[in-house]
């Protein structure tokens, strides 16, 4: 009974370890989707990068910041601003702790699912 028990720990250990690996790409037909929104920004402060735009809906959405935005989070954060760029798959895995969108890392953690890849931003 105990050689039992262990062969099926074993194979569900085994199981959830491959779960781990599996690698979330987009469909090969996915498009990048430009998009202008209008929020509140808040940056996280060290770590990758982590930081997202809050909608007046409610809505938000995580954001692959540029590296200057990043270094002058201070002047950025929890303020009202427009920002354009494209709608990019962001893998929802619970073991990623950070993942790459084109040239940038963020958090493998964030309030949506959406991710925009900021081209340019600004205050109001």
């Amino acid at each position: 009974m105990f050689v039992l028990k262990l062969l099926i720990a074993a194979v569900l250990a085994g199981a959830a370890a491959g779960c781990q690996i599996a690698i979330a790409e987009p469909a090969g037909d996915a498009r990048e989707a430009h998009m202008e929104v209008e929020g509140v920004v808040e940056i996280f402060s060290g770590g990758h990068g982590l930081g997202y735009v809050t909608l007046d809906d409610g809505k938000c959405y995580d954001l692959a910041l540029p590296a200057n935005v990043l270094k002058n989070s201070r002047r950025w954060d929890m303020k009202r601003v427009v920002i354009t760029g494209s709608l990019q798959f962001r893998p929802r895995i619970d073991e990623m702790m950070w993942f790459d969108i084109k040239d940038r890392k963020i958090e493998g953690f964030g309030c949506s699912e959406d991710v925009i890849y900021v081209e340019s931003i600004r205050k109001l």
